[in-house]
Parts: structure tokens; C-alpha cells; sequence
């Protein structure tokens, strides 16, 4: 992963307080936003019993796929040390296709992750077609199911199901 400070972000970037903000810039490409603020430093400073610039801020990079992320569910992830004080950072090299969340957190001495905020979802685009493979892939698909379309279409209304019962067909005999 490549990765990019710039001047000071917009304002409609701006996140809210205490929020690590996520936002596609382009389809491969996300940028972070997050409040500096010193109070998640001083938790950790008296939580921690530890100095905040000794730890090594970190951003996490979750990719979350069909799937209700619980914080340690993820697919997989990797992480990008990056300048808290900075207040965002851009993330290049996102796969098409995907699900993404970050954590900005830091690594504690004895190097466990410790998360401050935890971004918004954000999903990539679907990759351009290379040689027509991925619509080739759709099409085959597509027509396997108009060859073969389950039986149980021929039975269902679109409004209500309707159940073959010899107990009418007495009543109406």
C-alpha cells in the first residue's frame, strides 16, 4: 500500500467528533479523517500508565464482505502506521469489489492494537471488464438458470400460493 499526506481536507470532509470518517476519492483510492484531539491521548496515557508519543499510531484496514463485522470477524486486514496528529491519510491499492472499514488506534508496548475510532463502511467498485471474462462468466450464468429455471416457478402467483387440494375439488363435485 502506497500512501499520501495533502494539505488540509475540505471542509465537508471535516469528521465529527470523536469519528474516523471514510470516503472513496476514486475507485481504488480511500482518504481517513479523523479529529485531533488530545483526550484519547491522555486515556491511554493514564490507562495505559504510558506516554502516547512513545506508542506508534497505526490505521487498520478491514475488509469486511458480506459479513457483520464484530471487530475481530474481519476477512483480513492489514495496517499502515501513519501521523495522528496529521488528522487523515489517503489509502491506495483497495480491491474492486470490496468492503472496507478502518481503526486508527495505536500499538501498545507489549504490541497489542488498541483502537481510538472506527470508520464508516465503504464499498469499492466492480473492477472494469478485462476481455469480457467477468461478463462472459454472467452471461453462461444467466443462461444456465433460463435452461433450467426451478420448479417451482410453474406453481406461484406473483400475489398468492395456491395449494391443489382434493377437499375442494369434493366440495365443488
Amino acid at each position: 500500500m502506497i500512501k499520501d499526506m495533502v494539505s488540509p481536507a475540505p471542509p465537508e470532509f471535516v469528521p465529527l467528533k470523536g469519528e474516523l470518517a471514510a470516503k472513496l476519492v476514486t475507485p481504488r483510492k480511500m482518504i481517513l479523517f479523523w479529529e485531533v484531539s488530545e483526550l484519547p491521548e491522555k486515556i491511554i496515557e493514564l490507562f495505559f500508565n504510558c506516554r502516547f508519543e512513545n506508542l506508534v499510531p497505526v490505521v487498520r484496514i478491514y475488509d469486511v464482505t458480506d459479513i457483520i463485522f464484530n471487530g475481530k470477524n474481519a476477512r483480513h486486514y492489514y495496517e499502515i502506521t501513519v501521523p495522528y496528529q496529521s488528522g487523515h491519510w489517503f489509502i491506495k491499492g483497495l480491491a474492486p469489489n470490496r468492503c472496507y472499514t478502518a481503526e486508527l488506534g495505536v500499538h501498545l508496548l507489549d504490541a497489542n492494537f488498541f483502537p481510538l475510532f472506527r470508520s464508516n463502511c465503504i464499498q469499492t467498485p466492480a473492477s472494469t471488464l478485462l476481455n469480457g471474462i467477468e461478463l462472459h462468466r454472467d452471461i453462461i450464468q444467466y443462461q444456465q438458470y433460463e435452461d433450467h429455471p426451478p420448479k417451482w416457478v410453474d406453481h406461484v402467483s406473483t400475489y398468492s400460493y395456491y395449494l391443489k387440494s382434493n377437499l375442494l375439488e369434493e366440495k365443488n363435485g
